[in-house]
């Protein structure tokens, strides 16, 4: 590919770098002088040449204001709107303008020390001029009428003055080439299109340079017209220009407009060139802040007309994302590198590993078995003494199983897994090769607490007497235990043990986000029954967001019929809009739901498994899916006449017309109005529908209110809500989003529900909400917002503090739509760090919060003096109640997981780490984070956990037809020149090839490898069952760098 220029393409003085009206504004970008050496050595000649003044050119400079121009408002407008620095002028009604600027001399002011030039009067002609105009356009290539002049058909196709100072084109007669369908659909097969990250460093913080290149490699030439290409950006595009109406132009005879959301237009003005078969067309962009993942670029980009059927560009038609180029720089795949306002630097430390880097990252010894018995560790384990047996003969067929009334699901559950021949509820006397389930009051003690809940259990396996007995004093401990049992079965044995067991956390939870891209009731399901299998026991389900709604909800037909869909609907009358690259057709991940049955058959297969589904409807923020389903309700309505139920559940005011404020992710008009009663009306019918879904299967018990990411601004556009400041309901409109939130919570506790919700929307300006004015029992809050350096992880102890129920969900630890490595190869969004693998999640110690503060979101390490700053910040709370911290969550989101495969590599293996640490406390877990001990005590738990996926776990996962991440080899050579190899997860094979191309012949590696006489091989982990492979590295066995792909 040839290299991208990375000139300028608007080269004119930058008011942040130009003395102006109002003194000297501090240049938001680094000298050129001062640019890294990396940089500055791939700058183009031009950029060097022009950015540099000689005593000649800086005479010369024909770009400057008048120094002696007043410094004052007034003329800073007026002097504005004839600024010719800038590219365009203003239009007239962009411009304020003040009564005192209409008269000739402005109202009598006089600027001191000025000549007053006296304009002379040109001699008068002896023949009047006389302005005509055209009755009709026509075209700038047309001879008619033509008149000598320096335009030539590139710098003026299609265009002619008109009277009042505008333009007529093409488009004012109708007069643009149209696209028929067989050229749309070659043009569609044809179009090769590549998208390239060209610098993420020298913007600073705010921008990021990247560039599209389309190859037209067919034979439709791809000319001026009505066609237009739509795509999905997570980043905005041009921030100091969009979101603005009309879009912005670009170099190349381009325009680009941000539709809503994540989704862009780009379409072609009657200055675009033709594009023949054989020819290219870049275009450079600015995109915001930055981007360091392949991933962050949608596919399925399309190419649309009017008239027409939509057709996906084939190039971007995959999951593979070939279309998007190597981020092959440093200045690709960091982040920033800039100084902040504070004065100090902040630079990205992270670089793609290298094999080397990761042999020395994945350092555990290997112990070519399975560490532990079983996963979650058990609280306290007792084997048998030497004088019996250690194992016991399990073969399910001959056995029974004994059960208490109370226990009957749970014994059926276990026949079913196991294959054992009968069931009886007669436990009086067992006989041998029997299962027990019986019910006691069990209490375990660890650390010096007594663990005494409804979930411990006791597990005892008599080999004398060849029975199992679990007894637990509920139905959930005695499930609980099961698991245990499956877990330590092993080829038709077990071994004699006694186990005594209990959760350290009562919520263990997993969050999955189905709005964004939906996932079905499969994928759902089979995460349930992991889950179960170590012991995690919520499934919170994020059923609604800006991008999708997935939950039938009876008698609001429109928010599945309208908002479950996605497609090429610009107006979004039928569907929403085909957000997050799902390509202008309805089909999945972009649209789907679940359907009445759906999810009653989750609720079913959820409750036998002891887990509570925690439905959550997000708002009032993320709502734009449920406005726009209310919004065609309210047309259908309407059409039919009935104007009272049209308006019955509307979520937005029909009088504010203009929605100019976004969200996080772009979006305007995504807010629910809480100055509509029917907004209310709307919550409270959602509600009830989903309780009643839940009865008789697993009765509601919380219902997640969501409360994230709000842009409250959006609320002052809004007359209703004016009206509620006015009249004294509200105070004003900060108040808003308390007034919101207890008004939903008040609907909850009319249905004996207690609510859920994200941090940000209990905590306003650091303080939670007091709790005395929520009326329902429970209030749970997920906490997200700790990235360390922002002083927000200590709400977690105001929070518990202040009575509510933390279910603790830290962005830097637990989200697993996260990288897993920093690498560009990898999936994922990195907002709170630029990666969290498996170990990362399993050193996570939820009840030593601060312990886990170990980088900041550059890669600098947090020393013992900055997490003394944070403690002793004024705003810092001490934890006094530290029983109101009850759970620990992972989150999934999946913007960028479209598919079933990529679900299971982004949750696996990090939900058993997950569940490792919710479950079970560690020694090494109290002792403070710079104890040399600890580090000691949590290395060798970590060898025990990770051989025990890879020798056992990871199994059991391949048996589920789960597609696990598969962490790619480490390697590097000894002092011996051997090649030694290892992976994170002891256990797991790993593979090497010195050739990929024609024949490849892939060896299993076992012990070191003799490598003289090679320059590179090729390394690539294989899952257990020998059906999957990791991303394959490369490695250069010279001194030259390796690589990944």
């Amino acid at each position: 590919m040839q290299k991208l220029s990375v000139r300028d393409p608007y080269p004119f003085p930058k008011l942040q770098n130009d003395r102006d009206f109002c003194g000297v504004k501090p240049r938001q970008f680094q000298h050129q002088e001062l640019l890294p050496t990396h940089l500055a050595q791939q700058e183009d000649p031009w950029s060097r040449l022009n950015s540099k003044h000689t005593l000649s050119s800086s005479r010369h400079e024909t770009y400057h204001f008048d120094p002696q121009a007043p410094e004052d408002f007034l003329d800073f407008v007026i002097k504005s709107k004839y600024n010719h620095h800038e590219e365009f002028l203003k239009n007239r009604n962009e411009v304020l303008f003040q009564k005192e600027t209409f008269d000739a001399d402005h109202a009598g002011r006089k600027l001191k020390n000025r000549v007053v030039i006296v304009p002379q009067v040109p001699p008068s002609l002896n023949h009047p001029l006389v302005m005509t105009e055209q009755e009709r356009h026509i075209s700038g290539h047309s001879i008619k009428t033509a008149i000598v002049g320096p335009h030539s058909d590139v710098t003026n196709p299609g265009y002619s003055r008109k009277l009042d100072g505008g333009t007529r084109n093409m488009e004012d007669e109708g007069g643009i080439p149209q696209l028929n369908q067989e050229e749309l659909d070659e043009l569609a097969a044809t179009l090769d299109i590549q998208y390239a990250i060209l610098d993420n460093l020298t913007g600073g913080h705010d921008t990021y340079t990247a560039a599209i290149t389309i190859a037209n490699k067919g034979e439709t030439q791809l000319q001026f017209g009505n066609w237009a290409i739509y795509f999905s950006h997570i980043r905005m595009i041009e921030p100091e220009h969009l979101p603005c109406k009309g879009g912005v132009n670009l170099p190349g005879g381009l325009n680009l407009c941000h539709i809503n959301g994540c989704l862009f237009q780009l379409k072609p003005t009657p200055l675009f060139l033709p594009v023949r078969k054989g020819e290219s067309i870049i275009i450079p962009i600015k995109g915001q802040y930055y981007s360091v993942s392949r991933t962050d670029i949608f596919p399925n980009w399309y190419i649309a007309a009017d008239g027409l059927t939509p057709k996906v560009i084939a190039c971007t038609a995959n999951e593979t994302l070939d279309f998007v180029a190597a981020f092959d720089k440093p200045w690709k795949w960091k982040r920033f590198d800039y100084i902040a306002a504070n004065g100090k630097a902040r630079y990205d430390f992270y670089d793609p590993y290298s094999p080397d880097i990761r042999f020395k990252k994945n350092d555990t010894e290997d112990l070519g078995k399975a560490g532990k018995l079983v996963l979650p560790t058990p609280a306290r384990i007792c084997m048998t003494d030497s004088d019996s047996p250690k194992e016991l003969q399990f073969d399910a067929r001959k056995w029974l199983i004994y059960s208490d009334m109370l226990f009957q699901k749970e014994a059926s559950y276990l026949a079913g897994k196991i294959g054992a021949s009968a069931v009886t509820t007669n436990t009086s006397e067992p006989s041998t090769c029997s299962v027990i389930l019986t019910q006691g009051d069990i209490s375990v003690n660890v650390h010096d607490k007594h663990l005494h809940n409804t979930e411990a259990y006791h597990l005892q396996v008599d080999g004398q007497k060849q029975q199992v007995h679990i007894s637990a004093r509920t139905s959930s401990g005695i499930f609980w235990g099961i698991q245990t049992l499956l877990s330590m079965t092993t080829n038709g044995t077990l071994p004699v043990v006694s186990i005594q067991d209990a959760p350290r956390l009562s919520h263990r939870g997993n969050h999955v986000d189905v709005a964004r891209n939906f996932h079905c009731k499969e994928t759902i399901m089979r995460l349930l029954e992991v889950m179960a299998s170590y012991k995690l026991n919520v499934l919170h389900l994020h059923l609604t967001d800006d991008e999708g709604w997935r939950i039938q909800i009876p008698g609001l037909e429109e928010l599945t019929e309208h908002s479950s869909k996605r497609s090429h609907d610009l107006m979004e009358e039928s569907s929403l809009l085909p957000l997050l690259g799902s390509g202008p057709t309805a089909c999945p991940p972009g649209s789907g739901y679940f359907t009445v049955q759906d999810y009653q058959e989750i609720l079913m297969f959820a409750a036998e498994r002891h887990i509570e589904v925690i439905p959550e409807i997000d708002m009032p923020g993320h709502c734009h899916a449920a406005i726009r389903a209310m919004q065609a309700r309210y047309a259908r309505l309407k059409a039919a006449g009935d104007d009272v139920a049209a308006e019955e559940y509307l979520l937005s005011d029909r009088l504010a017309s203009v929605h100019t404020v976004q969200s996080v992710q772009m979006f305007s008009e995504n807010s629910l109005n809480p100055g509509l009663p029917s907004t209310f009306q709307f919550i409270r019918k959602v509600m009830q529908e989903i309780q009643a879904l839940h009865k008789d299967i697993q009765p509601l018990r919380v219902f997640h209110l969501g409360g994230d990411e709000v842009p409250y601004q959006a609320w002052e556009e809004s007359p209703a809500c004016r009206w509620l400041i006015e009249t004294g309901e509200v105070a004003s409109f900060k108040d808003l989003m308390t007034y919101f939130v207890l008004k939903v919570a008040e609907i909850a506790k009319d249905l004996c529900l207690s609510v859920s919700a994200w941090q940000d929307g209990i905590v306003y300006q650091c303080h939670p909400f007091p709790r005395s004015d929520f009326p329902n029992k429970e209030v749970f809050v997920c906490a997200w917002k700790n990235v360390w350096e922002t002083g927000r992880a200590g709400d977690i102890f105001k929070l518990a503090n202040a009575a509510y129920k933390v279910i603790m969900t830290p962005g830097t630890h637990m989200y697993f739509d996260h990288p897993q490595e920093p690498d560009p190869e990898e999936r994922g969004l990195y907002w709170a760090c630029r990666y969290t693998d498996t170990r990362k999640v399993f050193e996570f110690a939820p009840q030593n919060l601060f312990s886990n503060a170990d980088v900041r979101l550059t890669g600098e390490p947090i020393t013992s003096e900055d997490l003394k700053e944070m403690l002793f910040d004024p705003d810092f709370e001490p934890l006094e109640k530290p029983g109101n911290i009850v759970g620990l969550q992972g989150q999934l989101w999946t913007e960028v997981i479209r598919t079933a495969e990529q679900f299971d590599n982004m949750v696996y293996p990090r939900l058993l780490a997950l569940a490792e640490r919710a479950w079970h406390e560690a020694e090494w877990e109290h002792l403070s984070r710079d104890n040399g001990q600890r580090k000691k005590e949590q290395e060798e738990d970590w060898r025990d956990f990770s051989n025990t996926l890879g020798y056992k776990e990871l199994g059991r996962l391949d048996a589920c037809s789960v597609k696990y991440y598969l962490p790619p080899p480490g390697g590097r050579l000894s002092q011996k020149g051997l090649l030694e190899l290892n992976c994170q997860i002891p256990g797991l094979p790993i593979m090497y090839c010195f050739n990929l191309e024609g024949d490849q012949d892939w060896k299993t590696y076992f012990k070191p490898l003799d490598v003289s006489g090679s320059e590179m091989i090729y390394l690539r982990t294989c899952s257990n069952d020998g059906k999957r492979v990791s991303r394959t590295i490369k490695m250069m066995l010279g001194n030259k760098e390796s690589e990944s792909k």
